[in-house]
């Protein structure tokens, strides 16, 4: 099992101190949002010396995602242009920091119509534009759905995979990102449709839970909620997906348990 945590979930500061501290506790992986965990970082400041001296923070500590969290469907062209190319700038890291890809979700329209044709379209755009520019440098990118975002099912992502058609697109899987109090219920159909669609883009899991607590979905510790990871690691085997999961919104003792607790699987 390839595991690993978000830097910045890590209870430590600085980047070379969050990699000591997840060689420690035995995670192999981390998801880097620079923004967060490398002290100083501002966009617009690549060079090749600095991308190493990161390099050279992480140590042995192997990088998942590099975390590029924009928002690709903005309808405000200006702001959308900025978001592009701080992105265009992370690939540039990419060539020196050698993530397995690097990493953003889809985000927001405008309000109330990000179900919009309108809306995908402006996506699919944004996308198409950022594949061109991974497959220059050789980097892959991935997108990750949420149940609130342009993209808000596997079916919807699949749409945009297929239109994008490029081998440098992958997908982050979070099967907690597309769980509401209104379809948990329903939560294998949705991630057999993932792995039916998308099982061989699948490049990286987001490890998550969730309970149902006074009518709403709270967050828990992998493991030990209602997610159907019986059905995720038996899809993930029949598709040979040996891929790094990767622990949010916990911090790197409470991955630990989780990972514990996954390995019956």
């Amino acid at each position: 099992m390839k595991k690993g945590i978000r830097g910045h979930d890590v209870e430590r500061k600085g980047l070379a101190a969050i990699s000591e501290r997840c060689k420690e506790v035995g995670l192999d992986y981390v998801q880097l949002v620079c923004e967060r965990s490398v002290e100083g970082f501002e966009f617009g400041k690549f060079s090749e010396e600095y991308a190493n001296e990161i390099k050279a923070q992480l140590g042995d500590t192997k990088i998942a995602v590099l975390g590029s969290y924009i928002n690709p469907s903005n309808a405000d062209n200006d702001a959308l242009s900025y978001d592009l190319a701080r992105f265009k700038e992370k690939i540039r890291y990419a060539t020196i920091l050698n993530p397995i890809l690097v990493g953003t979700e889809t985000c927001s329209y405008k309000d109330g119509e990000n179900g919009s044709e309108e809306a995908y379209l402006q996506l699919l755009k944004s996308i198409k534009e950022l594949a061109c520019e991974a497959e220059k440098y050789g980097v892959t990118i991935g997108i990750e759905g949420v149940h609130f975002h342009v993209i808000n099912t596997p079916c919807k992502l699949a749409r945009l995979v297929n239109d994008v058609d490029s081998d440098n697109v992958k997908v982050i899987f979070d099967p907690c990102n597309y769980i509401t109090i209104k379809n948990y219920t329903k939560q294998d159909e949705m991630i057999n449709t993932m792995f039916n669609l998308l099982g061989k883009k699948i490049a990286i899991i987001h490890v998550k839970d969730f309970i149902v607590e006074n009518g709403a979905i709270k967050s828990t510790i992998p493991g030990e909620g209602l997610l159907n990871y019986e059905l995720i690691f038996a899809r993930m085997k029949e598709y040979g997906l040996d891929i790094p999961l990767i622990c949010e919104e916990i911090n790197e003792n409470d991955a630990v348990k989780a990972f514990k607790n996954l390995e019956q699987y």
